[in-house]
């Protein structure tokens, strides 16, 4: 960003802009942080309250976030299939 911003004469712009950028991925890795240590936490309450209920619910969560993913795959392959196929004629 830098750089194309100081092509383009605006060095002030440029700067401010990748500071901007880097404060955001500060707040992203903070916010995912924070909820991975609250997840833990909960994790190890539902292990106490009763016994194999929090590994149930890891198995399960888990379950969830990699059938989240191959959708989100199966979506971009979709789309990838569909453009090609719109660029092709």
């Amino acid at each position: 960003m830098l750089v194309f911003a100081l092509a383009q004469g605006l060095f002030w712009i440029g700067v401010a802009s990748t500071l901007v950028m880097g404060l955001g991925t500060a707040i992203t890795v903070a916010v995912i942080a924070t909820l991975a240590v609250g997840a833990r936490g909960l994790a190890g309450r539902l292990a106490k309250a009763k016994p194999g209920t929090g590994m149930i619910l890891m198995r399960g969560l888990e379950t969830a976030a990699a059938l989240v993913i191959v959708l989100f795959g199966t979506a971009l392959l979709t789309g990838y299939i569909v453009s090609e196929r719109l660029m092709g004629v």
